[in-house]
């Protein structure tokens, strides 16, 4: 905890020291959620489960861009997530898998950017932004989510693969011409196979303020523990689109992963789809999605089908109160529950 709250504290005096330098002042920011909420068996990660408040996110932030010279900006962001802190042994923490028992906090964001007219370039964690430009408008969820931890564990709902929170990697991302922008990101994820390319991500994006559609590939190196067989690269496809029209959003994922290794939480090649409509009106939001996974070849995950509905009420940009329910055709983690979430 003493070096996760030090490397904490050096970044935040270096960027505003940066900052400041330049008379640009950094943007603190941060968000408090809890739900209580009721499962019909076990929760995501197989344990019994009751009913009572759990404070999931406490999270701080402090982010910023400023000026290196003319048409050059640096941009940097660094967030951590105190809820295993607060929850005392992390047990309630959709991130508790992810930390070992010397952490309490959980580094949502570290990294920063250099942004010219040539492009962006990137280094850090959860840089890679597939999940966000892909995954994001279909797992709009507070419980039934996705974003539980930078493993491939069964935390979280887990229809899929793809995890929110990406490792250290180099991001190169192309101006956007067109409303068209490709990326390209390369990570070393495991220090001890030797390499240093673990994982490539490449995808292309066309999007405009109502519609988006995108293809991504994402590589993991065969010799890549766990992640892959070990004899052939791993490889994971996605499409996405979303389109907004009037009060409503639909947005689409599918997900294709050929040559998965043993993974803790997958198997091998199987294939995912999720199909997620939103009504707003007003004050309220209404969701309905459906999401289904075809039975994997090997490994823990299984076939399984989600149905899931919210309906959020947004007090305004600070304050928002929800319900939401999950049925799930195969697992036992049929749920509801409800929730606030409370933004500065």
């Amino acid at each position: 905890m003493k070096h996760s709250i030090l490397s904490l504290a050096v970044i935040c005096v270096a960027s505003s020291t940066a900052v400041s330098a330049n008379d640009k002042m950094p943007t603190l920011y941060g968000q408090v959620s809890g739900n209580v909420t009721s499962f019909s068996d076990t929760d995501f990660r197989g344990d019994e489960a009751d009913t009572t408040p759990t404070i999931e996110k406490a999270i701080l932030g402090l982010k910023g861009v400023y000026p290196l010279a003319e048409g050059v900006l640096t941009a940097y962001r660094l967030e951590a997530d105190f809820a295993p802190l607060a929850e005392g042994d992390g047990s309630k923490s959709i991130y508790a898998n992810s930390l070992t028992t010397d952490d309490d906090i959980f580094v949502r964001y570290a990294g920063a950017a250099l942004i010219t007219k040539y492009g962006l370039f990137a280094f850090g964690d959860a840089m890679s932004g597939v999940y966000e430009e892909f995954y994001a408008p279909v797992d709009i969820f507070e419980v039934n989510t996705q974003d539980s931890t930078p493993t491939g564990g069964t935390l979280g709902s887990r229809m899929w693969t793809q995890t929110k929170w990406s490792k250290d990697g180099l991001v190169y991302k192309t101006p956007v011409w067109n409303n068209f922008y490709a990326k390209y990101v390369i990570a070393s994820i495991d220090n001890n196979d030797g390499t240093e390319d673990d994982l490539q991500i490449l995808h292309g994006v066309y999007k405009t303020e109502n519609f988006m559609f995108g293809v991504n590939l994402s590589v993991y190196d065969k010799d890549l523990h766990g992640p892959s067989s070990g004899i052939d690269d791993r490889e994971r496809w996605v499409i996405a689109s979303h389109y907004k029209f009037g009060n409503w959003k639909v947005a689409g994922v599918y997900e294709a992963n050929k040559n998965v290794g043993p993974l803790p939480g997958a198997g091998a090649d199987f294939d995912v789809y999720a199909l997620t409509t939103t009504y707003t009106q007003d004050k309220f939001r209404y969701a309905l999605s459906y999401q289904d996974r075809e039975e994997p070849s090997s490994g823990l995950l299984k076939k399984d089908t989600a149905v899931i509905g919210q309906l959020k009420y947004t007090h305004d940009e600070h304050v928002d109160f929800w319900i939401e329910a999950g049925d799930y055709s195969e697992s036992d983690n049929d749920n509801i529950a409800v929730g606030f979430n409370v933004k500065y």
